[in-house]
């Protein structure tokens, strides 16, 4: 196998990981985002209320570095839809 062949597989499973990870990112986000507007919470204030468990949840779905791409653009389209609310 050729050194190009390996690059386009491990691309190509990246980005799908990618693609699949919007979607899951972006219910992550308006289900913070609605969390934070029903409990009139700062953003802080509710992660701190969460149990350990969930917060490593969260800290894991947001804050890798394979997720960043995923999570940059689920931001963006999140942004574009709500901008007028």
């Amino acid at each position: 196998m050729s050194d190009g062949f390996i690059f386009y597989i491990i691309g190509g499973v990246l980005l799908l990981y990618i693609l699949i990870m919007i979607p899951i990112q972006y219910r992550n986000i308006e289900a913070t985002k609605q969390e934070i507007k029903r409990t009139n919470k700062t953003h802080n204030e509710m992660y701190e209320n969460k149990s350990f468990e969930e917060q490593q949840l969260q800290f894991n779905l947001q804050g890798s570095l394979l997720n960043l791409p995923s999570t940059l653009i689920a931001t963006l389209i999140y942004k574009i839809l709500h901008r007028n609310k």
